[in-house]
């Protein structure tokens, strides 16, 4: 008998503790000057990044754990970062990305594995995301708020997610909190031997859904020291799995 598609998780991470030597970034940050500030929109910076991964293997779950778990995945991000000054000199930061990935994987094209190819064989990912983050660097607080999309051949996802920080008088101390959410739907791609029997079912897709919450604390030590702890719950819902993974048995 399959086991139910339908589960639930809660998954409670350990502290993290976060020690590290970082003489560029750990510096304590002097407080707002009442310096003129441009309330212009102006372009502040641009990032291209980059990536290449590779895997191998014969245990794909797809084939039973004894096929091959090749795979490739190409991956360019670009984002731009806007900001201007309102009339109360509140810092207002606008960041565009998108993203884009090229993978190949013999194990998804294995789905269907008496044919030679089939669309799972290659897919495009394409991720763009929007973020708004209002700063008053007098009073050190911060907040933000941001909209996501990825989506693929069998797969899609909506994100939303807010932040909120302090910072402490001598600005060396930060108190964070951070909310996201993301409202997933994944095509139920049955293996091919299976879809006579499901024919009513193939082809529709289910929900996934993803809730996450942080808190933590991020603290100076000195000029070369900063140390953060952060605390974090995730709870999903929905199909957690994928319904493609095959299981062989001796018995037949």
């Amino acid at each position: 008998k399959p086991i139910s598609n339908k589960m639930k998780q809660l998954f409670l991470s350990v502290i993290g503790i976060y020690v590290g030597l970082l003489a560029a970034f750990s510096q304590a940050v002097p407080k707002t000057d009442s310096a003129y500030k441009s309330r212009k929109l102006k372009f502040e910076e641009a990032n291209l990044v980059s990536s290449y991964y590779s895997q191998d293997g014969n245990n794909a779950t797809v084939t039973g754990g004894i096929g091959s778990e090749k795979l490739t995945d190409i991956s360019n991000t670009i984002d731009l970062k806007l900001s201007k000054y309102d009339k109360k000199y509140r810092k207002h930061s606008l960041t565009l990305e998108f993203g884009i990935d090229n993978y190949t994987s013999a194990s998804s094209d294995k789905i269907d594995p008496k044919t030679i190819s089939s669309a799972s064989s290659a897919d495009t990912r394409f991720y763009p995301s929007l973020g708004w983050t209002v700063e008053n660097e007098k009073k050190g607080t911060s907040f933000g708020a941001g909209l996501s999309y990825s989506g693929e051949f069998d797969y899609s996802s909506i994100g939303a997610n807010v932040n909120f920080s302090k910072k402490t008088n001598n600005r060396n101390g930060e108190f964070f909190v951070k909310g996201q959410v993301f409202i997933d739907q994944v095509s139920l791609i049955y293996p091919e031997e299976l879809r006579a029997q499901l024919n009513a079912r193939a082809g529709v897709s289910s929900s996934r859904n993803t809730f996450n919450g942080s808190i933590g604390w991020n603290q100076v030590i000195n000029k070369r020291l900063q140390l953060s702890v952060d605390a974090e719950i995730v709870s999903q819902q929905g199909y957690l799995s994928l319904p493609f993974h095959r299981v062989y048995f001796n018995d037949n």
